[in-house]
């Protein structure tokens, strides 16, 4: 019993990761220290992404599901939960360029709000004039 909670408990934190990937650059317009925290997320799923190698968040959960008595499911965390539910089946290619998209567009307006509020703390104008 303990086994299937663990790797429930995985399966959930899986999909927060997934979510603070696509949101946190967002995140960090408000709370700049995340950007970090981002940061890593990001470059771990380049890494996911490029290499094609599997996620050890989902193995984790797999060795969970094996040890409490479930079978496990074929190929990744996205496929399984996510593909056919979220977006169409098959469209995953396009749904991670979707999601590193979101990801720049949030890391330009990071990049925007520190320098406004930097220029504020200077007492430059940073806006249009009135």
């Amino acid at each position: 019993m303990i086994w299937r909670a663990l790797a429930d408990v995985v399966m959930v934190v899986h999909g927060a990761l997934l979510l603070f990937f696509v949101v946190g650059s967002f995140l960090a317009w408000r709370w700049p220290k995340l950007i970090w925290y981002h940061l890593a997320i990001v470059v771990w799923n380049v890494v996911i992404v490029l290499v094609d190698f599997g996620c050890p968040v989902t193995a984790t959960e797999k060795f969970f599901r094996r040890q409490g008595g479930e079978s496990v499911y074929a190929g990744g965390y996205i496929h399984h939960y996510l593909e056919g539910h979220l977006w169409p089946e098959g469209q995953t290619p396009w749904a991670e360029r979707i999601g590193f998209a979101l990801v720049l567009i949030g890391y330009a307006g990071f990049f925007v709000v520190q320098h406004r509020r930097k220029a504020k703390v200077r007492g430059e104008s940073v806006g249009p004039r009135t």
